[in-house]
């Protein structure tokens, strides 16, 4: 459950720094990003986009770096992560990452869906409310009881983001989440990534699909040789 409750948040993330087998893929970063934000990040193959997503869910530590964020609504104070630890749980707790190849457990959509629901405590029948809603949003109410090895690589993507939309974090970082789709996959992708926006959640999403002018992002942050540049939207 995400610590900030839904409210606007602005973070900052400045000092990003990281080296792969002594090459350095990450270099100086400092931007900032808002729960408000719709954001297509860009970059070619090995500019650094996956590697930035996962050091942003907590998944990977940096060599440096500089975490505060703000909760505008509540305060305006600005609250600081000195150490790794306390930055990777801060992170965690509001960011979920969703690789292009998804992973789904063994067992039903609905318990798919339903995992970290029940790590809430919520009552039986709310987590089967979340669940059908759920269901609905990606288009697939008639699949909760199917086997999640029995999905197509389309439905398991649409599966994973409703198993994130679910919790409500505040940021979901979608990594070429179209890689494996077909057309119209793709296309229910779009309309649901887009009801993510509207539903307060602030997204960051690579892709190299032609057609994500069909997504409603506001911001355009492209990495280049280790830096970021912000493009037009």
């Amino acid at each position: 459950m995400s610590i900030l409750n839904k409210q606007a948040t602005i973070l900052k993330l400045g000092d990003i720094n990281y080296k792969r087998n002594k090459q350095i893929i990450l270099h100086n970063l400092n931007f900032e990003i808002s729960s408000e934000n719709f954001i297509l990040m860009t970059g070619q193959n090995g500019s650094g986009k996956s590697t930035l997503l996962k050091i942003m869910a907590g998944l990977l530590k940096p060599d440096s770096f500089d975490l505060s964020y703000k909760q505008c609504v509540q305060t305006n104070s600005i609250e600081k992560k000195n150490s790794w630890s306390a930055a990777k749980k801060f992170l965690r707790q509001n960011f979920c990452y969703l690789h292009q190849t998804p992973y789904l457990f063994s067992g039903t959509v609905y318990d798919n869906i339903a995992y970290g629901l029940r790590h809430q405590g919520l009552s039986r029948s709310e987590i089967s409310h979340k669940v059908s809603e759920a269901l609905k949003i990606i288009a697939l109410p008639h699949l909760g009881n199917r086997n999640s090895y029995a999905l197509s690589g389309g439905e398991k993507q649409r599966v994973a983001i409703a198993r994130s939309w679910v919790i409500h974090p505040a940021f979901i970082l979608l990594d070429e989440p179209f890689a494996n789709m077909d057309k119209h996959s793709r296309n229910s992708a779009y309309d649901i990534i887009n009801q993510l926006k509207e539903d307060n959640i602030g997204i960051i999403l690579t892709s190299h699909d032609p057609h994500s002018g069909e997504l409603d992002f506001n911001r355009h942050m492209h990495l280049h040789q280790g830096g970021m540049i912000e493009k037009q939207a």
